[in-house]
């Protein structure tokens, strides 16, 4: 029980550590939507309504950013960008029975880097002694509220989701878990390979 409260005392101090972090240079993943919403791909008329990145080792390669297309109701763009821009772009129509994010996410209330909320998911993982090597991330607005979430989606060597972390990125506060029963080959809190 002490055990897992000092794990969680870790993780909160290093959240308000990084949050003041943050706030004074942005983080790749805060600064990344940043530049984007302040570039002419977004128009004043459209909504930033999510953004993944895969194989996070911590951070990923690059981010795609789901926006709302203004003048065409049910289409949506992705956005791939890296290195400080959009590299390419898609439009698609919204199928039926998609599970897409539809809030707008209030840039304002973001606080919690995909950085951050990496500090936190490893520290969740450490005290379920969970290993993993790669993180797919995704931050979208839950209903309630429209809080920004982070849902952290833990995966191993053998590319299983062995965890799913879910943190506010306005707090850093953890909102949700899931630690499915999968077999890890052997303890190992940091990612491998770094």
């Amino acid at each position: 029980m002490l055990r897992q409260i000092s794990y969680r005392l870790i993780a909160a101090l290093l959240i308000s550590f990084c949050t003041v972090s943050v706030a004074e240079e942005a983080g790749e993943s805060l600064s990344s939507l940043k530049k984007f919403a302040n570039s002419t791909h977004l128009k004043p008329s459209e909504d930033i309504l999510g953004m993944v990145g895969f194989y996070g080792n911590p951070d990923p390669p690059q981010w795609l950013i789901l926006t709302n297309v203004a003048e065409k109701t049910g289409v949506l763009r992705e956005s791939v960008f890296a290195k400080g821009k959009v590299v390419a772009e898609r439009k698609f129509k919204v199928l039926p029975h998609q599970d897409l994010p539809r809030l707008p996410i209030p840039l304002k209330n973001l606080k919690v880097g995909s950085e951050d909320a990496f500090v936190v998911a490893e520290a969740a993982a450490v005290e379920k002694k969970t290993a993993f090597d790669s993180v797919h991330y995704q931050l979208r607005c839950r209903e309630a509220g429209h809080e920004p979430v982070w849902m952290l989606s833990l995966i191993n060597s053998s590319q299983v989701v062995v965890g799913v972390v879910y943190i506010s990125a306005n707090s850093g506060e953890v909102l949700r878990e899931s630690w499915p029963t999968v077999k890890t080959e052997k303890f190992a809190p940091r990612l491998t390979g770094s």
